[in-house]
């Protein structure tokens, strides 16, 4: 069996309750012991609590619906579900099925799941809940010689589920055997969709390089998956996929250009961090824009970063396992310098980390006695002042604060909201001793009793 060691999650941080403001992360020896636990989205980005929960040494994490779905994988074959709100207590524990190796999880809008299995030619439709299975399909279809198209990574889209189908030669060191493709799924009708008719039988969407190895990922109207093709050849890259259209756009940036093997992939607003693998099998965590040169921010010693995941904002999370000093490492996304001092300890090794998406959004509206949420500041960037607006219950008083990068505050002030619940404020630029704050970018923080949501802005003077 082939393990996939990342998962990278490009999706936006939630807000609401503290316990939101929370990432997941597993750790795990890759041999005998492994757990989840969580870690602070703030400076300085405590952990705990440890030791965690308990998990199996090869997993995927994913968070929905207010949980963490821990993918126990080879060897254990079943889902677990935690409940962050009670220190990541296990919740839930079903299985399906020894021997499929399941490798995924995607959840569906009417409430059921999809489970991607490597050892059999399966997709699994699932109950989510309780590990009712609903319907078995077959990837057969897809298969190299060996009857099995190896399905690992997959997402639910608009409708469908795209699912990597990698194809490859488990005798030669698990080495391409040709072309790879996205499998797609129409979630209505529970068959595939045939994304070249012009072909006989049902056909997947045809990557533009082969072994898809990266979780896939959405921004806009495109996904974009890392295909990593042969282990030590730089024959690979980031491949752009129209969804509606079911074909290939081509590779965004080669591996040739990145300079080694693609381990994973966030997409961070306008731009992308990767983690690379370079010909010396030393990792490193990358900065690029579509068209422009990459940036090496963070190097390894070693094959030692696992995994990348973004917050939303401008934090970037690395799984860093160097045998000296493993942690989760911070980086900020726009100025690409580290905020941790040093590695945020996790107990074992750090290899994936999941964070919240679709609870309660940050900053999507100002709707007036709703759960907290804020807006994005305005203007942004700020020359020097821009305008803090959030909406909550009637009548509560929130603490509203200024932070720079490393967490430090910068300005703190009181803020009610009115009778219907909308509360502003008009940050001029200036610290708590009436200083002239320094170009660059901040973060705003605004917390009640009950809630709390944050954005980031940047100061142009």
């Amino acid at each position: 069996m082939r393990t996939i060691l990342v998962l990278g999650l490009a999706i936006a941080l939630a807000g609401g309750a503290p316990s939101q403001e929370r990432a997941a992360v597993w750790a795990t020896d890759y041999n005998t012991a492994a757990h989840v636990t969580g870690i602070d989205l703030q400076a300085p980005w405590s952990a705990g609590p440890l030791p965690g929960e308990p998990a199996y040494h090869d997993a995927v994490l994913r968070w929905h619906d207010g949980r963490v779905w821990v993918v126990n994988r080879a060897g254990a074959d079943n889902v677990q579900v935690l409940d962050p709100a009670q220190g990541f207590d296990t919740v839930a524990q079903y299985s399906l099925g020894l021997g499929r190796n399941i490798q995924d999880i995607g959840f569906a809008p009417d409430g059921t799941a999809y489970v991607s299995c490597y050892d059999t030619a399966e997709l699994l439709h699932i109950d989510p809940e309780d590990g009712t299975i609903l319907d078995v399909i077959s990837t057969a279809a897809f298969a190299d010689q060996d009857g099995l198209p190896e399905t690992g990574w997959l997402r639910v889209h608009d409708g469908r589920v795209f699912v990597s189908c990698q194809r490859l030669d488990r005798d030669q060191w698990y080495a391409p055997v040709g072309d790879s493709y996205l499998l797609v799924l129409d979630v209505d009708t529970g068959s595939w969709i045939d994304a070249d008719p012009g072909q006989p039988g049902t056909q997947g969407i045809l990557l533009a390089a082969s072994d898809p190895y990266t979780p896939i990922a959405a921004a806009g109207d495109r996904l974009y998956v890392g295909c990593t093709g042969y282990y030590g050849v730089q024959d690979g890259g980031i491949d752009v996929i129209d969804p509606a259209a079911l074909v290939s756009l081509g590779l965004e940036i080669t591996e040739s250009e990145l300079g080694g093997d693609l381990v994973d992939l966030a997409l961070t607003g306008e731009t992308r961090h990767v983690v690379v693998a370079d010909p010396g099998w030393v990792t490193h965590v990358q900065r690029y824009a579509p068209g422009q040169a990459p940036v090496t921010l963070l190097s390894g010693t070693a094959y030692d970063h696992a995994d990348i995941a973004w917050d939303g904002d401008f934090q970037l999370l690395v799984a860093d396992r160097r045998t000296s000093s493993p942690g989760v490492r911070v980086l900020d996304t726009v100025s690409g310098a580290e905020l941790t001092t040093g590695p945020v300890s996790v107990g074992l090794p750090p290899a994936m980390i999941a964070i919240a998406a679709g609870e309660a959004p940050v900053g999507v509206h100002d709707a007036p006695g709703a759960a907290l949420a804020m807006s994005a500041p305005w203007p942004n960037p700020a020359n020097p002042a821009t305008s803090i607006r959030f909406g909550g219950p009637p009548g509560v008083t929130a603490t509203v604060r200024v932070l720079d990068l490393r967490g430090r505050l910068v300005r703190e002030v009181r803020v009610a909201t009115d009778g219907d619940g909308r509360g502003a404020w008009v940050f001029d630029g200036r610290d708590q001793l009436g200083r002239a704050a320094a170009s660059g970018v901040y973060r705003c923080v605004v917390e009640t009793a009950g809630g709390y949501a944050a954005r980031s802005f940047t100061i142009v003077r």
